[in-house]
């Protein structure tokens, strides 16, 4: 298949997790940028129109763009995907600090999660959507743990209660904060409000330049919500569990201004 041909896929393709997206997203970048190095502007540029709030997206077409060999750039940013610990060192973590059996508090969208929940099948997980989606990840979260349950994001304070922990994974994050979906705001809020601490969930790709994280939230609207750093007691990602602000404050995506001009 063209490389083009594949990024047109990759644009339509609204049910594959973004971490997902962002490696076929790369491989079929370093191969255009081999047979049509001009075309690989617009391509990145149609792709985050696509997906507004796939961070990892976003990440690895900052990364080539500003790249002075797109194509390397591409294939490291894969090897990055591949490669992000984030999941393996929340699963430590979640050991570490947390004792009993108290249930875990998940929102979704949860990918990295779902993954750090392999690494501990004992724990009693409690799945926060909206419908229909909501049924398909409490059935993916059962294949891997002792229980897992469904609540919707209207049950917020029912889901928290009792809870170890609320795990909200980032869609894209940045120095400002954690953006997830408007509907799991009352989520961070009944944390809060019950005393159970709210943990970010932001491995690689998900952290943004500021001015890309920008970009994201005023072309997204009222689709997402900002949990500012000091709502969040910590921040899981590739380098463990660390403080809000040490976490989200880390550069590790360029700004690339030619994402911020939208594709013609």
């Amino acid at each position: 298949m063209h490389p083009i041909e594949r990024l047109r896929w990759i644009a339509r393709d609204h049910d594959e997790a973004p971490t997902t997206l962002a490696v076929e997203a790369a491989w079929a970048i370093s191969e255009l940028a081999l047979d049509d190095p001009p075309a690989v502007v617009t391509a990145c540029r149609r792709l985050v129109e696509f997906h507004v709030t796939a961070g990892p997206l976003w990440w690895v077409a900052a990364t080539v763009l500003v790249a002075s060999d797109p194509d390397q750039a591409a294939r490291r940013a894969v090897n990055e995907l591949y490669s992000d610990p984030t999941a393996e060192l929340l699963a430590a973590g979640l050991v570490e600090r947390l004792f009993g059996d108290e249930p875990i508090v998940v929102a979704c969208p949860a990918e990295t999660v779902l993954e750090a929940c392999s690494h501990r099948p004992s724990a009693v997980v409690r799945v926060v959507g909206s419908l229909p989606g909501l049924r398909a990840e409490v059935r993916r979260f059962g294949a891997l743990v002792s229980e897992a349950s469904g609540w919707e994001f209207d049950e917020a304070e029912q889901a928290v209660e009792g809870a170890a922990v609320v795990l909200v994974e980032a869609l894209a994050a940045g120095s400002r904060g954690v953006l997830v979906k408007a509907a799991a705001a009352p989520l961070a809020q009944a944390a809060h409000d019950a005393s159970v601490p709210l943990w970010g969930v932001a491995g690689v790709g998900r952290v943004l330049h500021d001015r890309l994280l920008g970009e994201v939230m005023r072309r997204a609207g009222d689709d997402i919500e900002l949990i500012e750093p000091g709502a969040l007691d910590l921040v899981a990602g590739p380098s463990g569990l660390e403080s809000p602000l040490g976490a989200l404050g880390r550069l590790g995506c360029p700004p690339a201004p030619e994402l911020l001009v939208r594709a013609g």
